[in-house]
């Protein structure tokens, strides 16, 4: 009877734990070194060192350049978090590796209570890195946010295209019905219903509004 009471009490901490522990990413590893606040080497689990060895560049986050102070913070909060740390990794599915021959990815570590916690997030929420949303990876960083950019994040962003050079026009415009703002001689910005149509006085009166930059016309 003993035996039975005892199995029943660790049969739910049984059934949990596979939950609990279950990586969010597509390969797991180990940290072995610290490049700059968004870039660090992963030994692959289950891999030779001198094969599992990958340099990663965390998606859609930008840390400031290692020849400033703020380099520096970043690299060190990314060191003190993820040095010698188990990471789950969710590789970008559409270019795989950066320019410079990165593995671009959400990273995701795991902290004592076994819950997994977005690091490309974390970063930007402890200041260390702007939110820099590429459009040539598969991930969205305003879904990291349930869709409501923080606003003491920083914004950078890279346009698919180019807007019209022959645009005289800069005023920055968006709609009710979406979260995006634009140039108002971007393509999108043209397709806005007039009964839907706002007008901000600057990107920054848009961002502090809880709208974010158009990834075509690129507004800062």
């Amino acid at each position: 009877m003993r035996n039975e009471i005892i199995l029943i009490s660790i049969l739910p901490a049984l059934l949990l734990t596979p939950l609990v522990l279950a990586a969010p990413g597509e390969v797991d590893g180990k940290v072995t070194y610290v490049v700059d606040g968004d870039t660090f080497y992963v030994q692959i689990q289950g891999y030779d060192e001198r094969i599992g060895n990958i340099t990663v560049r965390l998606a859609d986050v930008d840390s400031p350049e290692m020849n400033t102070t703020e380099g520096m913070d970043s690299r060190n909060y990314t060191f003190q978090v993820l040095n010698g740390s188990f990471v789950s990794l969710d590789l970008d599915d559409v270019t795989g590796k950066d320019r410079y021959c990165r593995w671009v990815a959400v990273v995701y570590f795991q902290e004592q209570d076994g819950t997994w916690v977005n690091f490309n997030k974390m970063l930007v929420d402890s200041g260390h890195a702007c939110i820099w949303d590429f459009c040539n990876n598969e991930f969205d960083p305003h879904t990291w946010w349930n869709g409501t950019y923080p606003l003491t994040a920083c914004i950078k962003c890279t346009p698919c295209k180019n807007i019209s050079e022959s645009c005289s026009d800069i005023s920055i415009l968006g709609s009710t019905s979406s979260r995006k703002y634009h140039y108002s001689c971007c393509r999108w910005a043209k397709e806005i219903s007039p009964a839907n149509l706002i007008k901000f006085n600057s990107s920054q009166d848009a961002r502090n509004q809880g709208y974010v930059p158009c990834k075509v016309c690129c507004p800062p």
